[in-house]
């Protein structure tokens, strides 16, 4: 009985699954390539069939589930790439590379936060940022379970890097050894630089691309995408700070966001992606790099203030000292990343809370909130600000 129980269960769960495939609006990848997913084959990938069954064939209940995954996952990252001193671009790559896997794998199958501490061991050597395992185990262990490593030459800690090992051959075969991943860091400081936009426009935008990195945005949309919708919220929210409109000059006599070759459809897609994080739901756990800005820029006056398409000069006529917009001050740093990117090495991304491992994503999830409490001491530390727009 107990068996057929299950089976109608995952009957249903499949159904619902179907019916809310089938009701979506169709959707086509924006770009081309083997990463790029449209919304309905993400609503149906494995991890998603899983939490589906494990939340009764509760189609809301499993995406939020999921996205809580991927934020509280991306968290540990961003603070484990932090504390092992790796610069931003590896920190990214590193999610990136998390968020393809479990794009085609399951959660069921795959503790998320042994995949997710292989992703940054990978993207430190592929970023040539490289990390020794054994300080990423030791680093990750304490972030992941609130208290020390193993004895390095204990048996326990051995087989600990074992497992990263064993698991750098699996998440290779998924990536299918394609380890090249853009970002929308470069864009956006190229695009600052070219309107001799402010400090604080790139750094709020800097921010929110960060926080974008908690998303499936990555593997929907390409990196100028991101960037162009980065500056679209950080226009909002500096017009939102400072009671005045931060206009942005328009690009060869068409609309602002034509320098980024993106739709105004895309980028506010991206845009209300992004937004969705600040809502009081999804920011329950780990804290946000904007999080405090956000809260300043409410969703009404987002939605109500027009598209900044044109503009009589450069933007830097509306701008202000960062320390007036609520960012940190500048500090010039190169990125030590192998792309060439420039980058912070502990970027506006302040710190952030993470989850703690378990036999099963259940168990995980059942001791992630006991982590979001170190939140608030963690996002008081100094955080470091985007480098000086002329490097890189």
């Amino acid at each position: 009985a107990a068996a057929a129980d299950g089976g109608d269960q995952k009957a249903a769960a499949d159904q619902n699954l179907q019916q809310s495939a089938a009701t979506a609006p169709r959707d086509e990848p924006v770009e081309s390539g083997p990463w790029f997913l449209t919304k309905s084959q993400i609503d149906n990938s494995p991890s998603r069939k899983y939490l589906l069954e494990r939340c009764g064939g509760d189609v809301v209940k499993a995406r939020e589930k999921e996205a809580q995954h991927r934020r509280l996952t991306c968290a540990f990252l961003q603070e484990s790439g932090q504390k092992l001193r790796l610069p931003q671009l590896s920190i990214a790559t590193a999610i990136v590379f998390y968020h393809r896997f479990f794009a085609h794998k399951s959660y069921e199958n795959y503790c998320r936060f042994t995949i997710a501490t292989t992703c940054l061991f990978l993207a430190s050597k592929v970023e040539e940022t490289p990390k020794k395992l054994k300080d990423v185990v030791i680093e990750t262990y304490r972030i992941q379970h609130g208290r020390q490593a193993p004895d390095p030459e204990s048996q326990e800690f051995k087989d600990l890097k074992e497992r990263i090992l064993v698991s750098e051959r699996v998440l290779l075969q998924t990536l299918g050894f394609d380890l090249t991943v853009e970002h929308a860091y470069r864009p956006l400081l190229a695009y600052v630089k070219s309107i001799q936009g402010t400090r604080d426009l790139a750094q709020v935008a800097w921010n929110f691309i960060n926080d974008s990195l908690r998303t499936t945005i990555c593997l929907q949309y390409a990196p100028r995408h991101v960037s162009a919708a980065a500056v679209y919220l950080a226009a909002r929210y500096l017009s939102e700070h400072h009671d005045k409109l931060y206009e942005l000059p328009p690009h060869q006599g068409g609309k602002w966001y034509d320098a980024f070759h993106v739709s105004e459809e895309a980028f506010q897609d991206v845009a209300n992606q992004i937004m969705e994080l600040y809502d009081s739901k999804a920011n329950g756990g780990p804290a946000l790099a904007n999080g405090s800005n956000v809260a300043l820029m409410s969703q009404k006056r987002l939605e109500t203030l027009k598209s900044p398409a044109s503009a009589p000069g450069p933007a830097a006529a509306n701008g202000a000292a960062a320390a007036d917009a609520g960012v940190p001050a500048p500090r010039t740093q190169r990125e030590g990343g192998g792309s060439g990117a420039p980058a912070a090495t502990g970027d506006g991304a302040a710190t952030h809370g993470a989850g703690r491992d378990g036999a099963t994503a259940e168990a995980s999830s059942k001791r992630e909130p006991t982590m979001a409490a170190d939140d608030e001491q963690r996002s008081k530390r100094p955080r470091e600000s985007i480098p000086a727009l002329g490097t890189g």
